[in-house]
């Protein structure tokens, strides 16, 4: 019995070893490969900039470059000076929808910014809103070549034309509302087509309205009951007759 215990003991120490040894190990390729010399995270900023400039005409003011571990593309956070510091994302060596090897998040940025207080005043007009999640975003779809740069227009001036190479994406929780969450959503729907919105991606999770008088918002998860989620192009469906996909939370 000594002598099982024993052996048992001697594989449980190998086999953490092995694990310390494993761990180290990728913690050194992964640190190796992020690695930048000066001279190629100079290179870099130079690239960006210079793309940036080019793209839109507009200075990109850099706050933190990192390499990325797996394929060695880079990441890039800073601001354009705009007259309003727009915060932007410029990945360099990525694999672009314009075949470049730069992508951006300037348009985006700006279009999301624009648009999200108009959107949250009409989810608060048609549901009981606890609130908008973080992560609204309206921009380009995946794959689409960026058609906007050096003279950028208003989301509204886009909106007008229906423009189809944008997908709008939002998260809301609301507070139950008695057999009328999924036809909220679809008055919401019929809002965001009115607005000439095509391609939109909408998860909505429903919670108790008890949740409400909590003073302590700590455990909110426990009184989800619902998420409904809806994706495509919403000048196609019938507002009235929706395809949503629902899931109920256990209690």
């Amino acid at each position: 019995m000594a002598d099982r215990w024993k052996k048992r003991g001697i594989w449980l120490y190998a086999i953490m070893i092995l694990g310390m040894l494993l761990f180290s190990g990728c913690s050194h390729i992964s640190k190796e490969s992020s690695n930048m010399t000066s001279e190629e995270e100079q290179r870099v900023k130079d690239s960006a900039v210079q793309y940036i400039k080019k793209t839109y005409n507009k200075e990109l003011v850099i706050k933190d470059i990192t390499k990325g571990r797996v394929v060695g593309d880079y990441s890039i956070h800073g601001t354009i000076k705009d007259g309003k510091d727009t915060p932007v994302y410029v990945g360099v060596g990525v694999n672009s929808p314009d075949g470049d090897g730069f992508d951006d998040s300037y348009v985006n940025q700006l279009f999301t910014t624009e648009l999200e207080p108009h959107i949250q005043k009409i989810a608060q007009h048609t549901f009981d809103l606890r609130q908008m999640r973080d992560g609204f975003s309206y921009g380009y779809r995946d794959k689409i070549k960026r058609k906007y740069t050096s003279e950028i227009p208003s989301v509204w001036e886009v909106l007008k034309k229906g423009d189809k190479d944008f997908r709008l994406r939002l998260t809301l929780e609301v507070y139950q509302q008695v057999g009328q969450v999924e036809v909220s959503i679809s008055k919401f729907i019929q809002e965001l087509k009115k607005m000439n919105f095509n391609e939109v991606g909408l998860t909505v999770f429903v919670y108790d309205g008890s949740l409400k008088s909590r003073s302590d918002k700590k455990d909110a998860d426990d009184y989800r009951m619902q998420r409904y989620g809806l994706h495509g192009d919403i000048q196609t469906m019938d507002v009235n007759n929706l395809k949503l996909d629902k899931m109920e939370f256990k209690k």
